[in-house]
This record gives C-alpha cells, structure tokens and sequence, in this order.
C-alpha cells in the first residue's frame, strides 16, 4: 500500500484502485491505524463524511514526523469569511461573462480529426486567463509564473515528499511579489488553484467522458444536463485522492477511539465510489440522483471555492461538447502527480 519516492525512507500512500484509471474498484474498509504513516485510514463514505462535519478535527499536514498544529478557530474562520466574501454570486457571473466567450472561440479554433493536446491548446489558455481575472495579476506577467505556480502545485500533489514542500516554499516566495490585493487565498495560492489544479480537475473529467463516450455524447446532445454532468464527473473523476486531518481533542469516531494529536488520512475516491452510499458507483451516470460528493469537502470544510470550481468546469467544458458529438484519445495518457491528486500531463484526442 505504500510506494517510496526518490527517499526510499519515505513512506507515501499509494492505494492503486483509487486511481482513475484502474480496472479495479477502490474498497473502502473500516476506519484501521496504518503504522506506515502514523495515521487512521477512512475510506467510507459515511465516516469520510462525518470527518468532514467535525469539529474536533482540523487540516493537518502529513510529515508525521512534526506534532499537528491546529489553526486557532477564529483565525480559521476569518480566513474562510475573508474568501467567500470575495467570491460572491454576482463576481462569480461576471467572470463567467467574461471567461465564456474567450472558451467559445477557442473552442471554434480546435481542429477536428487531427490529434490535439485539449490541456495546452484549450484548458490551460482558459485558466491561466480566469486565474488573472480573479487575482488580479495582469495578463502580460501571468505566463511567466505558471513554472513557479507548478512546483507549488507538484507538492500539493504529492504532500508527502519534504523535498517538493522545500522547492515549493522557494516557489511560494517567487509568487508573492506579484500579488497584492484581495484575501490571502485568492492571491499566489489562488493562482495557483486556477492556473494549474483546475486544468487538471477538466483533464480527469475529459478522459473520464472519452472513457465513457455515451455520456459525452449525451451532453453533446442535451446540454442542459451540464450542471448534474459537472456532480458527477467531480464523483467519479474528482481530483482529489486523499486529505490529512488530525484530532484536537480525544473523540469517538463512529465506534474508532482517535486521540489527540492522532493524524487521519481520508481516501476521497474510494468515499466517492462506496457501494453503501451509491448505486452502481463504478458508472458514469449524468442523471445520477444519489448525490453527495466528497470531492469539495463538506461543512466547516467545505472548499470555499467550489461554486468557482463548479462555473469553471461547466463553461468550459460547454462549447466544447456543444461543437464536438465525440472524442477519443490519440495517444496513451501519461499520468502525474501523487498520493495527493493525479492528472493527465497531456491530452492528445481526436475530435469529431
């Protein structure tokens, strides 16, 4: 269950089925201490939920070897207040305004039946552009940070390796100078997100259609099903693999004793694909009513940026769908990323 990385001393979590591209299912099992990492494992649904909805656990980070350190509640809830704030309905509808003309022209410039990487000649232009409109940061340096924003997000994806946390840190100071207004998680990290993560989120969700071509063609079809289609691509396809937690107190976890200080590692795709909590989890299913996704958190940790997720990925992924009825892949994908989120490094499909 575990994989060394360059450090055969470090331990890194690598449960092959909850990988988007295995033949196997992910089995979620009963909460257990996994020596390796020091941690409790939760893969259920249910108990990856209730995680979720405490307050007794908070974001951690996973070096085991340093004792987790809470953020103090209030500092955390000003942080989150301070960033719905500045993501409001109408901001989020006026960026939409701005962003879906620039996705249909591209869109009406991508040839079809000749091989195309959809990330570099599609989804990156796009969010590199939508990172500047909400970071303010203007388009004429915003392509010249993408290389630091990539070794921020390598260690996102992979937070297990000190190695990539150190060139990260490195990176982080690169970013700062460049962003200067709005809440601390919309500037250098909110780059970040929307100029490296969220191309990655539309890759998983692209393969995953291509994988399932009825589904893209239902889309392609009846467009209007885009919003539900968006629910569960973030189900099957989501990008998130595993989030650490830890305890702030003793706490009785749906029968688990957890002490204080204990750290939790919760296996977001296998929650996404219990068979206890979805029917037929496995399958595509663009009019699935099972809803209830752990791919954007929940509750006090919710992602605060997921009605921006959602928007992103539906207008983008709209007038591409809507031009073409289907697509296939011309080259095998080469996967990245880690324990943490992993992502087509490039797309190459034929569209028709």
């Amino acid at each position: 269950m575990t994989a060394g990385s360059e450090d055969s001393s470090i331990a890194i979590p690598a449960w092959p089925a909850d990988e988007q591209r295995s033949s196997l299912p992910p089995e979620p099992t009963a909460p257990y201490f996994d020596t390796n990492f020091n941690a409790w494992v939760l893969s259920r649904h249910a108990d990856i939920l209730a995680a979720f909805r405490s307050s007794s656990l908070f974001p951690a980070s996973s070096n085991s070897a340093k004792p987790a350190q809470p953020m103090p509640v209030c500092e955390h809830q000003k942080m989150r207040a301070k960033t719905l704030e500045a993501l409001p309905a109408s901001g989020i509808n006026a960026w939409r305004e701005q962003l879906l003309p620039a996705a249909e022209a591209l869109a009406a410039a991508l040839p079809a039946n000749e091989p195309t990487d959809l990330l570099e000649a599609y989804a990156r232009p796009l969010c590199l552009r939508l990172a500047a409109m909400v970071t303010g940061v203007s388009m004429d340096i915003a392509p010249g940070l993408c290389e630091a924003a990539a070794r921020v997000s390598a260690s996102a994806a992979e937070p297990f390796d000190p190695e990539l946390h150190r060139i990260a840190d490195q990176a982080n100071a690169e970013l700062k100078p460049h962003f200067h207004s709005g809440p601390e998680s919309l500037r250098d990290s909110g780059f970040v997100a929307l100029s490296q993560t969220m191309p990655a989120i539309l890759g998983n969700a692209w393969y995953a259609l291509m994988q399932n071509p009825n589904a893209w063609t239902l889309l392609h079809q009846q467009p209007e099903l885009m919003d539900n289609a968006i629910e569960e691509l973030l189900r099957y396809a989501g990008l998130v693999r595993i989030l650490s937690r830890a305890a702030e107190e003793d706490i009785d976890f749906n029968g688990t004793a957890i002490r204080k200080g204990e750290r939790i590692i919760l296996r977001i795709i296998a929650g996404n694909r219990d068979p206890e909590r979805f029917s037929h989890p496995s399958q595509i299913d663009l009019l699935r009513r099972d809803a209830g996704h752990l791919s954007l958190g929940s509750g006090s940790h919710a992602c605060v940026g997921a009605s921006l997720i959602r928007m992103t990925m539906a207008t983008i992924t709209r007038p591409l769908l809507q031009r073409f009825a289907s697509a296939a892949t011309a080259q095998p994908v080469d996967w990245q990323g880690g324990s943490g989120f992993r992502f087509p490094r490039a797309l190459w499909v034929k569209l028709s």
